[in-house]
């Protein structure tokens, strides 16, 4: 199956936590500003970071996975220095 674009961004108070949750989720996707992210994600891997993000959150802090259409993402558009996370060059296929 197709991997589903989601938007990852979290707003965390602890130090600690934040690390953990930005080490996390860059693994799974595209880092687009300090705290979003932009993740491919199939159906299991999307269980899997919930499960493992909500082991990681407590308290006050927040976490937002929403899907991203492909509309949507064709839709975006970029400003400044960053560029579109899925347009990053140079990149080789071999």
């Amino acid at each position: 199956m197709k991997p589903r674009y989601w938007q990852l961004s979290y707003d965390i108070s602890d130090p600690k936590r934040l690390r953990r949750v930005a080490k996390l989720a860059m693994l799974h996707g595209d880092r687009v500003q300090k705290s979003l992210y932009l993740c491919a994600l199939s159906p299991d891997q999307l269980v899997w970071l919930h499960q493992q993000l909500l082991v990681i959150l407590h308290g006050r802090d927040r976490l937002m996975l929403r899907p991203v259409c492909r509309k949507c993402r064709d839709g975006v558009r970029f400003q400044g220095a960053g560029g579109h996370p899925e347009r990053l060059e140079p990149f080789w296929i071999v």
